[in-house]
């Protein structure tokens, strides 16, 4: 009795407490559930009407928001909303640029984390993140902004915004009324620490409100007047401050040709674009800045138009403040330039430049080199055309460096795009038909700044090695109408200063060919293994004066026979055109001239020796004067008939010029006196200044050979 008297009071003191704790619990249940089912019937609905009638009462009905399904999550602080549709009502006509044609759709937004405490305290709502899943946009203009519009974080329903995680993926994207300006094929971008707050905002190690910013996006579109741009896709980082391009493609409306428009017409294909270092914080303040722009082997084809183009700072003045790289590298390029008379085009172009600052543009008395401190260029063959459309000038190597000053090609061509015949009778006139061929040509010393900022030639040496040269020219025409561009007096008016310290021509070849009217075969003459150096070649009246005028010295053989040896010194700013020059020749037979007299004079030197023969000459824009000293033997000459042989008529002339006029040998006897021969020739002012050289070296020689002053004046000055 007494055990069954204790169990009982043990269980009359302890069962009210379970029961009380199973009502607690079922009542805790039942407001849970209450709780929830509020949420989900009463919550959910009233929320997603809220902000359906916001955004139409916030843009005054101009648009229309229709969400599928809302769905919040107290306990977890997060809210997921499902078939989101944004799109333009009806709207006056005067509110489009205000409130432009919208249309959104998007498939899921997750948002995640919310502070829900800081919510009601009215404190800056924190959030772990929010997700954008398949969003599809398109707009037709961007609005404009509202008179005193205020920021962001000053427009948001809470004190401010903190969300740790940004993710958007795009489905599609257009922007522009009708056919879109712009479109985007699919993207993503992710945002980090995005602070929307005045603290945020004031952040210059933001980009806009956000810590960091990631994105790629693939199949771009943009249409702009007269082109369409194409990217097939891209990726930027401001973690690894890195932006790439990949296929870049613009395309012009109209095929690229050599009329000029009105506005650029170009042609680009850009395989791989990169940017490394790049401040995306800076960027959003309008500050562009760069450690590498680097372009892989891109290929342009453009065409200027008719007026001139602004310059590169001119253009992004309105859109930057700042733009600097610091290397700017391109592999493999490929271009041509139409719209110039030169059209030049140029393969395999490597180029780098350091220290590129467009913004704020350098000042003039700065030694940027097209707003770079310094570039190097190498490119492989191009080519351009030279006084359109008769000369075609190319190189296969090429390279340049402004450090050094130094600029060189290799296998240097200038070749005629017509035959001697038919460029003079394009031009209706005997035209310099000219081919060069030059193995270097290296351009030492030269002041870059002065050439890019100042439009002068400076440098200290031109050296061209192994060229090879030939003249050919037609006399059935009449001379040109013009005076030579190959005299003192025109490289005095050339309209650009230079001074070039030293011009050398190694080892080179001349073969000029003459066709005269009286015969189809050219006449020959050549100058072989040619070395000439001209020093102080300048039109700078600072440094081209009388007392320091061009000096030159020529050696070489002619006709690959006769060693020659010349000297010049002239005043190019003269304005009389007056020079010197003096010469010796080597001992070699007379019938080396006959490949250039036979088929141009209608005579045959027969026979003699040439011993030794030197002049001096003063030439002006008149004529040239001076004396030749030939010491020969044995002269005798032969004429010829139209077929170029020996008869009758020619065999009696030939007796009389070798009889009567002709001196055999200078001196006439061993040990005798030297006739010297006068020089006197006139001037032809549409003849090159070489031409005039040749004709007083001829009449001083006709002269000492025994020919009248005034016959051998005449004979040089004939054609």
């Amino acid at each position: 009795m007494p055990a069954t008297q204790h169990h009982s009071a043990a269980d009359s003191a302890t069962s009210p407490l379970p029961i009380r704790r199973r009502w607690l619990l079922l009542g805790l249940g039942v407001v849970v559930l209450g709780v929830v089912l509020a949420t989900h019937f009463l919550l959910d609905p009233w929320l997603r009407r809220t902000l359906e009638r916001q955004v139409a009462a916030s843009t005054q009905g101009r648009y229309q928001l229709r969400i599928g399904h809302l769905e919040t999550s107290l306990w977890r602080g997060g809210i997921r909303l499902r078939r989101l549709h944004l799109r333009t009502t009806a709207a006056p006509a005067a509110d489009t640029l205000r409130w432009p044609r919208l249309e959104a759709a998007l498939t899921r937004l997750d948002v995640g984390g919310v502070g829900l405490l800081a919510l009601v305290q009215g404190q800056p709502v924190p959030a772990d993140s929010v997700v954008l899943d398949s969003l599809a946009v398109r707009l037709a203009a961007w609005p404009a902004p509202a008179a005193g519009a205020r920021p962001l974080h000053q427009r948001l329903p809470v004190a401010g915004l903190r969300v740790n995680r940004v993710a958007v993926r795009l489905r599609y994207a257009a922007y522009g009324a009708g056919r879109p300006a712009v479109e985007v094929g699919c993207g993503t971008v992710s945002l980090r620490d995005l602070q929307l707050s005045a603290a945020g905002a004031a952040d210059s190690g933001r980009i806009g409100y956000a810590a960091a910013v990631t994105g790629q996006v693939r199949g771009v579109a943009v249409r702009a007047p007269g082109h369409t741009l194409t990217l097939r896709g891209a990726a930027f980082s401001s973690v690894s401050r890195r932006l790439r391009l990949d296929s870049l493609s613009v395309r012009p409306e109209q095929a690229t040709g050599a009329t000029r428009s009105g506005t650029v017409q170009m042609r680009l294909a850009l395989p791989q674009l990169a940017l490394t270092g790049l401040d995306a914080a800076a960027l959003s303040r309008r500050r562009f800045r760069a450690d590498t722009l680097r372009l892989v082997r891109p290929r342009v084809a453009a065409t200027l138009p008719r007026q001139p183009t602004p310059s590169l700072h001119e253009l992004l003045a309105p859109h930057l403040a700042e733009c600097r790289v610091e290397q700017l590298v391109v592999a493999g390029a490929a271009g041509r330039l139409a719209g110039l008379a030169l059209a030049p085009a140029v393969t395999d172009v490597h180029l780098a430049a350091g220290v590129i600052r467009v913004l704020p543009r350098p000042a003039r008395a700065d030694t940027s080199i097209y707003y770079a401190r310094w570039w190097q260029v190498r490119t492989g063959p191009a080519s351009a055309t030279l006084d359109a459309p008769y000369y075609h000038v190319s190189w296969q190597e090429a390279e340049a460096d402004t450090r050094t000053g130094r600029v060189a090609a290799r296998q240097l061509l200038l070749l005629p795009t017509l035959g001697v015949e038919a460029l003079s009778r394009r031009k209706g006139h005997q035209a310099a038909h000219v081919s060069v061929r030059v193995q270097q040509a290296q351009l030492s010393g030269l002041d870059v700044v002065a050439a890019t900022r100042h439009r002068q030639l400076r440098a200290a040496a031109l050296v061209l090695r192994q060229a090879r040269i030939s003249t050919r020219t037609d006399g059935r025409y009449p001379l040109s109408p013009r005076p030579s561009l190959l005299t003192p007096e025109a490289l005095a008016r050339v309209p650009f200063r230079f001074a070039l310290h030293r011009l050398q021509l190694d080892n080179a070849n001349v073969t000029m060919l003459y066709r005269a009217p009286r015969d189809p075969r050219p006449g020959v003459f050549t100058i072989n293994r040619l070395a000439v150096t001209l020093r102080n070649l300048s039109n700078d009246p600072g440094r081209m004066r009388a007392a320091s005028p061009l000096t030159g010295t020529a050696t070489g053989w002619l006709q690959n026979r006769c060693r020659a040896q010349v000297s010049l010194r002239a005043n190019l700013l003269d304005a009389a055109g007056r020079h010197t020059l003096r010469g010796e020749l080597g001992a070699a037979p007379l019938a080396m001239l006959n490949p250039m007299l036979v088929t141009t004079r209608g005579m045959r030197i027969r026979q003699g020796q040439v011993h030794h023969i030197r002049f001096s000459m003063q030439l002006d824009h008149r004529a040239a004067r001076g004396t030749a000293w030939a010491a020969y033997s044995g002269l005798k000459v032969q004429l010829l008939n139209q077929q170029e042989k020996p008869g009758l008529l020619p065999r009696i002339g030939s007796t009389l010029v070798n009889g009567l006029l002709l001196r055999d040998d200078n001196p006439r006897q061993a040990g005798g006196t030297l006739e010297p021969g006068r020089i006197a020739s006139r001037r032809e002012w549409r003849s090159s200044v070489f031409s005039l050289w040749r004709q007083g070296l001829v009449s001083g020689l006709l002269n000492s050979a025994g020919v009248p002053g005034a016959l051998a004046k005449k004979l040089s000055e004939a054609e």
